[in-house]
């Protein structure tokens, strides 16, 4: 059966053509930390494509998880989930709810998941969907290294390893090389507390900021000093106060550029995205949709696009006038070389593709006769059977007559 389906997705990649399409793959937690023996959901969306069949893998590590049940068209091979979904019209569908993955906590500590897939629209084209991913906390948060058993870092480190709050909320998440963060306090918190601990157990972290707050606006400067005191790194945690969370809103509810495919895939709690454009791309095409119909989006750099890296800000301007929050988007254009190898690589690709497209429907064509084999063997027996059961019926009608 699982040969039969898999034969009948190849089948409607028949009419292979490469195509890139805008997509969105999103892995949502419904807790992101959770205690031994606990359960938790991993729910899987794709939207904003067009997707007709798709074949997608989801990869855990089995030793801190174990999985517990699934939707239909699931199956379980040690620790990797394949889901097979087809359209029940053969016809492109815009949005699927694929349906909640349930694990339990097995083992405590940092682990995630990994999510894959391979998936075409109605006319065979291979939509590009890049790999998502997402971590999970099982048990307490270890308590990081402490200063005399982090490890020796270069004396001009004034990077962070670790920034958090004592309340949850912050976005997005800690990234040593992301410095600015967001936070909406309610009208009842007045201070938070900053855990920032460097690399360099020898760097100095200076925070200012995190207390009093007042209404609106409040700024959190997290400073650190590298060892030799020729490096300096500010991290910053905006804060709005507010009695009005929902005005507070300043989350992008879609982002996506027509030229490319954003890496990660887009979620709301990311604000640096990367993309790679063709050489011929002078200005890139962004959607920027806020969660909330009043906020103000408005984009910047993304004309004139250069070969070479170019920084794209997408700022968000919520409902109450206060809070702001940027999106990055940097940019790569590839110049004349890297355009050929590109081009390059996708005809590579593609004959190999159709290579196996092609094997594939050789395959189906002997499994077809095989089947129809079968089922004339079948339709003879059953032939058999049925002039049998005539010819005794016959034998005992003619000896009852007789009698």
């Amino acid at each position: 059966m699982k040969r039969i389906i898999v034969l009948g997705i190849l089948i409607l990649c028949v009419s292979f053509s490469v195509c890139l399409a805008q997509s969105d793959m999103q892995i949502i937690l419904n807790k992101t930390i959770i205690e031994k023996d606990e359960e938790v959901e991993v729910i899987v969306n794709i939207k904003d494509t067009f997707v007709a069949t798709f074949t997608m893998e989801i990869y855990w590590d089995n030793t801190k998880l174990e999985y517990v049940k699934g939707p239909e068209n699931s199956n379980k091979v040690d620790n990797k989930i394949l889901y097979t979904w087809v359209s029940s019209t053969g016809q492109n569908v815009r949005e699927i709810d694929i349906g909640s993955f349930v694990f339990k906590g097995i083992e405590e500590g940092k682990t995630g998941f990994i999510v894959t897939g391979e998936f075409y629209n109605e006319n065979g084209e291979k939509i590009e969907i890049n790999n998502g991913n997402i971590e999970l906390q099982i048990g307490k948060i270890e308590v990081e290294a402490n200063e005399s058993e982090q490890p020796e870092t270069s004396p001009d480190n004034a990077d962070l390893k670790v920034l958090r709050l004592n309340h949850e909320g912050i976005s997005p998440d800690f990234d040593k090389n992301i410095k600015e963060y967001y936070f909406v306090a309610d009208d009842n918190i007045n201070s938070l507390e900053v855990t920032a601990i460097p690399e360099s157990k020898d760097a100095n972290v200076i925070i200012t900021g995190n207390t009093n707050f007042k209404m609106g606006s409040n700024t959190i400067n997290i400073e650190v000093q590298s060892k030799d005191k020729t490096k300096v790194e500010i991290y910053k945690i905006y804060i709005t106060k507010t009695k009005n969370i929902e005005m507070a809103n300043a989350n992008l509810e879609n982002l996506a550029v027509r030229q490319g495919m954003l890496t990660p895939p887009f979620d709301f709690n990311i604000t640096k995205y990367f993309i790679e454009v063709a050489n011929n791309v002078d200005k890139l095409d962004i959607l920027a949709i806020p969660q909330k119909q009043n906020a103000i989006v408005k984009v910047s750099g993304n004309e004139n696009i250069k070969v070479g890296e170019n920084k794209i800000e997408v700022v968000v301007s919520a409902s109450d006038g206060i809070t702001i929050k940027k999106y990055e988007i940097i940019a790569y254009k590839r110049n004349e070389v890297e355009e050929l190898q590109n081009k390059e690589e996708q005809k590579a690709q593609a004959q190999k593709l159709s290579a196996i497209l092609e094997q594939n429907q050789n395959e189906t064509q002997i499994s077809g006769d095989i089947i129809q084999q079968e089922n004339n063997f079948a339709f003879i027996i059953g032939g058999i059977i049925v002039f049998t059961i005539i010819v005794i019926l016959v034998i005992i009608y003619k000896r009852r007559k007789t009698h």
